[in-house]
């Protein structure tokens, strides 16, 4: 069953300023420590694969605030959620600490598409309440 929807589109030029504002103080402030990694990595090879993986993990995060019906307040916060991708490639949400908690709890599971062009980054979230059957003998 569906619990929740959420969409985003971030102006990639927005997600540069504030990179020059701030530095990589800002990439830190959004990204989990794992996309950080990832992020330093791309940065290093091509500096607007950087940016665009920046922008991205910014959109998707703030779709699946919305999704998920919260905003950006507790549990939901920038690095609760991390945008990680699976063997195939397939983006996948892992949660941790409190919203891990809040998200086992009400039995929800987060289906996550992302994708940049020239001046956007876009997400869209669905969050679905996984429904489970007990055994009848």
């Amino acid at each position: 069953m569906i619990y929740g929807i959420g969409t985003d589109m971030t102006l990639i030029s927005r997600i540069r300023a504030a990179l020059e504002r701030h530095g990589d103080r800002f990439a830190e402030k959004i990204l989990g420590p794992e996309e950080m990694l990832r992020y330093r990595h791309r940065k290093t090879k091509v500096e607007l694969r950087g940016l665009r993986y920046l922008a991205t993990r910014f959109a998707a995060k703030e779709a699946f605030s919305k999704a998920l019906g919260l905003g950006m307040r507790m549990p939901m916060t920038w690095r609760a959620m991390q945008l990680l991708n699976a063997k195939s490639g397939k983006p996948e949400a892992v949660c941790s600490g409190k919203l891990k908690e809040h998200m086992e709890k009400l039995g929800l599971k987060a289906q996550v598409s992302v994708t940049d062009e020239a001046d956007f980054a876009v997400a869209f979230v669905v969050i679905e309440r996984v429904e489970t059957t007990g055994n009848i003998n």
